[in-house]
């Protein structure tokens, strides 16, 4: 275990480039640079950051790992801890983004105010709209989510003119840079190696003939970067290998595959008896900085995506341990109508 554990954390070193040294089980923590500043913990799945849908349940598969009896979620009742742990986890993906936001307007710092705070309006010059918008993000996105300390968190906060001003300058001078040299840290070369992970919806359209399900993929993954005020990402996918130029010919304009899945009669039948109507589909894929560039800070940062391979992991459970099936983006049987 600490050999895998080991391996682990080499992985996340290598994807992130930062100061991220912590591993346990499926999680993966950026040590923030200062204790002004809160870690990051994302969860991970082989040793790299787990993309798109989170598993929701992970306390509970913990709690398994340690020899604690734990049961699994009662319908329309809450596990505290479940909630607690879910909470870490979208925590953690909403400050990354944020992160990743700051990272890239870096460039557009030169334009913000340090002195005075700027209150966007009608006819603003170019420098005075991106300086306004830098420390809208800043104050109401990055000081609350990712600060400690007071003279961090505060940076929002006063109970007249006088005192924002002042909160808004000790952030500036205290807390900004550090926080933007942490940024730099994520994803080196401008690129994040990870795993995603989506849903295949399956339920009463089973194919008795072809004995499986059809089963819709998007291509689109909005789910990478949660959607958060101040700044909009957006991820595109981009063909890179032979295999995904291929499958986007046969797609044509289409961001959707429709594709068979092959599951036999008694498989079908346990897993509607159970319940089960979502099975999750793995790939692991790279997230690289468009060439695009930003010419303001009102515009979307965008990025592109492809596969790192054409494998898919397809697995039972959002904890990806029980796995279902094996196949590949190069030899799907796609659905034509």
């Amino acid at each position: 275990m600490a050999k895998f554990g080991l391996i682990i954390c080499i992985c996340f070193v290598m994807v992130f480039q930062s100061n991220a040294q912590s591993s346990v089980d499926d999680k993966l923590t950026i040590n923030a640079p200062t204790d002004k500043f809160v870690s990051i913990e994302l969860q991970a799945h082989k040793g790299f950051p787990r993309l798109g849908v989170v598993n929701t349940n992970q306390g509970q598969v913990s709690g398994q790992r340690q020899g604690i009896r734990t049961v699994g979620p009662v319908r329309g009742k809450k596990n505290p801890e479940v909630l607690e742990n879910s909470k870490v986890v979208f925590s953690g993906k909403n400050n990354f983004s944020l992160l990743v936001s700051l990272k890239y307007l870096a460039p557009f710092m030169g334009d913000l105010d340090r002195e005075r705070l700027t209150t966007l309006t009608s006819g603003m010059s170019e420098k005075e709209s991106n300086s306004a918008l830098l420390q809208r993000f800043l104050r109401s996105n990055i000081a609350p989510n990712l600060c400690l300390t007071d003279e961090c968190r505060n940076a929002n906060q006063g109970k007249n003119e006088f005192e924002r001003l002042r909160n808004y300058k000790n952030f500036v001078n205290n807390c900004l840079d550090p926080l933007l040299k942490w940024s730099q840290q994520l994803m080196q070369n401008d690129q994040l190696v990870g795993y995603h992970v989506s849903v295949l919806q399956i339920g009463n359209n089973y194919d008795f003939d072809k004995k499986g399900y059809w089963v819709y993929h998007s291509l689109v993954p909005n789910d990478i970067f949660p959607i958060k005020q101040g700044v909009i990402k957006k991820v595109m996918y981009k063909p890179v290998q032979p295999f995904e130029v291929a499958l986007q010919n046969k797609l044509g304009k289409s961001k959707n595959i429709g594709f068979f899945l092959p599951m036999d009669e008694q498989t079908a039948e346990r897993l509607q008896h159970e319940g089960v109507r979502r099975l999750y589909v793995v790939k692991k894929i790279k997230v690289e900085r468009s060439s695009t560039p930003m010419n303001a800070v009102s515009e979307v940062i965008e990025f592109n995506f492809s596969h790192e391979n054409a494998d898919l992991e397809i697995y039972m459970d959002e904890a990806l341990k029980k796995h279902f099936i094996s196949t590949s983006l190069s030899n799907l049987t796609l659905k034509t109508n």
